[in-house]
């Protein structure tokens, strides 16, 4: 989590400074209201906008902590022109959440403690990076992600060898979440939430170059998205089978 600047209210200044007036406007309205209401243990900002590349639009997410034991609730709401999701939890459940998933580790490590004045998320962070630093990748799963992309990988090196650039094409897409998936496990790390991986790619050991891989995965014309499909699944593959 990224730790708010000093001063007078040092949450409120980062988000004047860091958020556009209407998202700033809501942000702080929520923590007041945080900050007044007893049973609210702490406040999380998640998301795009805690990292600070958010689209236009987006939604603003919440983790809210409480004291009372209830069970998880999630609401969504517009606030003033903007889309206020809110995740509802206690410490404890977040706790053994994060220890179930480890995709939930990104929530901590990207997000931003508006209010924790019993340190709970500075302790669910330690947690979060702990879990994030000393992840690996079970055997079993690397096994399984191995074999079911080396279907995809035939199909699209068969398509290709008999010049059917648009079968080679689908069938790449239709793998492409499980490449990423595969991508991340290879690199002995959790993986992260869909809207995460983009930014995320920076934390990976390989393959070379790889956030303009990415980019040319999705965004190039077809040849080029093919080759670089077929290039990462080698390398991630090659790595997923690789003696321990």
């Amino acid at each position: 989590m990224t730790a708010a600047p000093t001063g007078p209210d040092p949450t409120i200044a980062w988000a004047r400074e860091h958020l556009s007036p209407a998202y700033a406007d809501v942000l702080v309205a929520e923590l007041e209201e945080a900050r007044r209401d007893a049973e609210v243990l702490a406040l999380l900002l998640t998301g795009s906008v805690a990292r600070r590349d958010a689209l236009p639009g987006t939604d603003l997410d919440l983790r809210v902590l409480v004291r009372t034991d209830v069970a998880p609730a999630f609401t969504r709401s517009e606030r003033s022109g903007v889309l206020v999701e809110r995740g509802v939890t206690t410490a404890r459940t977040a706790h053994e959440t994060l220890l179930a998933d480890p995709m939930h580790v990104y929530a901590y490590v990207d997000g931003i403690a508006l209010h924790d004045p019993d340190g709970a998320l500075a302790r669910l962070r330690a947690e979060a990076e702990r879990l994030r630093e000393t992840y690996r990748t079970p055997p079993e799963r690397r096994d399984e992600l191995a074999e079911a992309l080396s279907h995809p990988e035939e199909k699209i090196r068969t398509a290709c060898a008999a010049g059917d650039l648009p079968r080679a094409t689908y069938a790449l897409a239709t793998a492409s979440w499980q490449l990423i998936e595969a991508l991340w496990a290879a690199n002995d790390l959790p993986l992260p939430p869909n809207a995460s991986v983009r930014p995320h790619l920076r934390d990976l050991r390989g393959p070379a170059d790889v956030e303009h891989r990415f980019d040319d995965l999705f965004m190039t014309e077809p040849v080029r998205r093919v080759e670089t499909g077929l290039a990462l699944l080698a390398w991630i593959r090659g790595e997923l089978t690789r003696p321990r």
